[in-house]
């Protein structure tokens, strides 16, 4: 099943953005293997759960595009998209009309990749991440329901898409830490981690 079509964006991003009953099932992120959920769409795809944002304030330092990628193994309880989960959800679209449509977004200074869980779709998330850097100039960022640790250790595409970053905020959403003054952060366990582009090493902690 390939998934909504991109013109259904609008219905989507007005799901995503309503409130939301459904339970969330529990499960810890530091149990899961990251390459077992990997790379779980065709070459040259991504699938989003909603359309591309422009002159967000909330998901970086900035005015930045956000894109919400679809399908995500963790389901922290009391997740605010728990509609994102599904890997056949949300809709398939090309890199190309990604870029194609990120072009248009004027006055941007950086990406944020949301979800979801972005690390689930590296390969087309580090092409995107690369393209927008050398193309419009901006910075990256992108959170993750994984750790740096649990990334660093998996490698492979994983790793290569955390060294596109300049900013990371890496962990589970936790209930019982939730605490809404942090920025861009949600509950105290999730860390905003300052990266250097290409080496993936560490320069800040916030």
């Amino acid at each position: 099943m390939l998934g909504r079509s991109a013109s259904s964006e609008d219905a989507l991003l007005a799901r995503r953005t309503k409130s939301t009953a459904r339970s969330a099932t529990p499960s810890s992120s530091h149990s899961i293997p990251i390459n077992d959920f990997t790379n779980v769409v065709p070459e040259g795809m991504i699938r989003l759960s909603g359309p591309l944002e422009h002159d967000n304030i909330v998901n970086g330092d900035g005015l930045r595009a956000v894109l919400w990628t679809q399908g995500c193994p963790n389901h922290c309880p009391g997740c605010q998209n728990p509609e994102t989960w599904d890997y056949e959800e949300g809709f398939l679209i090309s890199i190309d009309e990604v870029m194609e449509r990120l072009s248009k977004f004027r006055g941007q200074t950086g990406i944020t990749f949301c979800g979801g869980e972005p690390f689930v779709q590296p390969k087309a998330c580090k092409e995107i991440a690369d393209r927008v850097r050398k193309e419009f100039g901006w910075n990256v960022w992108s959170f993750s329901g994984f750790t740096y640790e649990q990334i660093k250790k998996a490698g492979g595409d994983a790793w290569e898409f955390l060294k596109s970053l300049d900013a990371l905020i890496d962990g589970p959403f936790i209930l019982s830490q939730k605490d809404l003054s942090l920025r861009y952060r949600g509950s105290k366990n999730q860390r905003l981690l300052y990266l250097e582009h290409k080496t993936g090493k560490i320069l800040k902690v916030e």
